[in-house]
Formats: C-alpha cells, sequence, structure tokens
C-alpha cells in the first residue's frame, strides 16, 4: 500500500495565536490533529501535550510493540485500535492533571483525532468537534460525530440543520480531552479502496466550508498537498474566525 499524507495548520483572520497542533508521517502511516481551549492562550499547551502523548506512545507501540496501559480492550476491534484509544486515554489523564495541578492551566482541555493506517483500514480515534472526513468515488462522509451540544440537540430531533448551523451554542462541547478524569473515545474502523483521501480538520474549517464545498475541492486540487493549501485559502476568504488546520492522506494500493 502507499500512504501520502499532507497537513497545514493557520492562525486564521481572527486570531492572535494558533491553539491548534498536529503531527503526521506517512511512512508510519498516522496522523494526530486537535483543537486547543482555555483561558490565556493555554488551549495550545493542552493541543501540543495531546499530540505528542498520543504520537510516542503509538510509536513505542508500532516499532518496538510496547503496550498501551489502558482500559479499551474491546474484541470487537483490533489491537491497533485498542491501543490508539488507550493512548487518548491517557492523553486526556496528562492534560486533566496538570489543569488542577498547576493553576495557570486550568480549564485548559482539546479536541482530539488519530488516525492509523494499518493492513486496509484506517483506524479513527476522535474526542470532541474536530472531524474525519472520508472521500470516495465523489461523495463525501463525515467518519466522526461531534460531540456537541448542538449535535446532541440535531440528533434528538429538538432543531433543524438551519437552527443548528445559526446556533449561539455551537462551541459547547459535551467531551473534550481534560474536561474530566476519564473520558470515552469514539473508536471507528474503515475498509479502504484505493484512492481514498482521508480529511482530518479543526472546527476552523468546516465552521467556515461546506461539506459540498470540501467535496468540490477533490478532483480539482487532485494531490493532498493542493487540496490541503486550497481548504485553508477556502476557511480564510471566509472570514477566518478560528484557527484552521487540515490534514488530507491518500490511500493506494
Amino acid at each position: 500500500m502507499k500512504i501520502e499524507i499532507v497537513g497545514h495548520s493557520n492562525v486564521g483572520k481572527k486570531r492572535s495565536n494558533n491553539e491548534d497542533f498536529f503531527a503526521l508521517d506517512a511512512k508510519v502511516g498516522f496522523f494526530v490533529i486537535a483543537d486547543g481551549m482555555g483561558g490565556h492562550n493555554h488551549g495550545e499547551v493542552a493541543s501540543k501535550m495531546a499530540v505528542e502523548t498520543i504520537w510516542n506512545s503509538m510509536e513505542r507501540f508500532i516499532l518496538v510493540n510496547q503496550r498501551v496501559m489502558g482500559k479499551m480492550d474491546d474484541i470487537r476491534v483490533s489491537e491497533q485500535a485498542n491501543q490508539l484509544a488507550n493512548a487518548v486515554q491517557l492523553a486526556n489523564q496528562v492534560i486533566f492533571e496538570s489543569a488542577n495541578s498547576q493553576l495557570q492551566y486550568a480549564g485548559m482541555g482539546t479536541t482530539l483525532d488519530a488516525v492509523l493506517f494499518h493492513e486496509n483500514k484506517a483506524i479513527v480515534a476522535h474526542v470532541g468537534d474536530s472531524r474525519v472526513y472520508l472521500v470516495r468515488n465523489g461523495s463525501l462522509t463525515q467518519i466522526t460525530q461531534d460531540h456537541s451540544l448542538v449535535e446532541d440537540q440535531l440528533r434528538q430531533g429538538l432543531i433543524n440543520k438551519e437552527q443548528a448551523k445559526n446556533s449561539n451554542f455551537k462551541n459547547i462541547l459535551t467531551r473534550s480531552l481534560g474536561m474530566s478524569e476519564t473520558t470515552e473515545v469514539d473508536v471507528v474502523e474503515v475498509n479502504l479502496c484505493s484512492g481514498d483521501f482521508l480529511i482530518g480538520c479543526t472546527d476552523g474549517l468546516n465552521k467556515m466550508v461546506s461539506d459540498d464545498e470540501i467535496l468540490k475541492t477533490i478532483p480539482l486540487m487532485k494531490t493532498p498537498k493542493m487540496i490541503v493549501e486550497r481548504l485553508v485559502d477556502i476557511a480564510n476568504d471566509a472570514g477566518g474566525i478560528d484557527n484552521v488546520t487540515v490534514v488530507v492522506a491518500q490511500w493506494s494500493e
């Protein structure tokens, strides 16, 4: 298999600092993306802490088979998926303890999406409202489910899509890393087809760019590098109200 992964993070047009953080490695077939939050600019501390904790944990597992200790041991998913979820839970613990032991970090937290390519699958671990999309044969599917108050209201039929788009509660998360001592991690395993694209992004993209616009960009730009650059530009051209980070991976046999 061949994996090409490209990412870019931009501060946007309205913010003075970038609280997003990401890392990727095409050789390993792995990327992580996080959108930090917290007072006094410490969202950037939480997002970096999450990415580095997960990165180091998974690197040891992949390279030397050193297992990530944790509570996730679900027989319905692969060993790799369980290990990725445990790495995310470890990152949550690290952030929570830092926020509670150091006054300047109180209240910090972050969203998290981690994607590991293994054999013919993409393993996705998710907490928060950053997103991972799958683009295949001219269609776009959101793999992750936003952990937000508005998304909960939408699922329960309390509001419609237009009301959700204009809601004043769009930024209220129901789940994030650092919010509590433990967190539930959504894990999804996706069977891949040659030519599939996976797009990971913070909400600085999907706040400004519709799913239809994201989908239209793929055939026009063709390569992951071109797609990443174009999506970041579109988000900023639309107002750039938030930091925007995009990672695009293309998998082929």
